[in-house]
């Protein structure tokens, strides 16, 4: 038993696929995505809200479970969708509102299926799934931006977008 999970994290760490969290409906539009993504890792933003899940660069010989998350992060389990013999998958947002805000997946073991510890329970001592934030920001036009390692603080963004600010309050 062990060593199939041995074997799955090698196989992960050898291809992980992307998941693109979309601001259109279908997986269409921009979006910030989680390159490189293993499974049981949940790619989220705690503040925004998508359309649409994309993953994306599946193995074909994959038998994966991916799920998509609302209310921040990865905290509310909305969507599940079993993807095989497939490169690329999208689980849409069921009312085409934008409250999806993050998603992940895992390998479905036909012995065994396992279920993700929900993030209240994390504190009760019980090993939690990791949320990864995106790294990467494509916009429509296909422009890409690295949003892991650009160093882009509030500081640097030009006077002239001051205008547009949005105070929370």
């Amino acid at each position: 038993m062990q060593f199939t999970t041995i074997l799955l994290g090698l196989a992960a760490s050898v291809s992980a696929i992307d998941i693109r969290l979309r601001a259109g409906s279908g997986c269409t539009g921009s979006y910030q995505a989680c390159t490189g993504i293993n499974p049981d890792t949940c790619c989220g933003k705690s503040n925004y809200r998508f359309t649409s899940v994309g993953y994306v660069a599946i193995p074909t010989d994959w038998r994966i479970q991916a799920r998509a998350y609302s209310n921040g992060d990865c905290s509310n389990l909305v969507g599940l969708q079993t993807i095989q013999r497939t490169t690329n998958a999208c689980i849409n947002e069921p009312n085409s509102f934008a409250t999806l805000s993050g998603g992940g997946y895992n390998f479905l073991n036909p012995n065994k299926r396992r279920t993700p510890i929900p993030m209240e329970q994390c504190d009760a001592g019980r090993a939690c799934k990791f949320v990864a934030e995106p790294d990467t920001l494509v916009l429509e036009d296909d422009t890409k931006v690295d949003l892991a390692t650009n160093g882009t603080t509030v500081e640097n963004i030009p006077q002239e977008f001051k205008a547009y600010e949005k105070i929370e309050g």
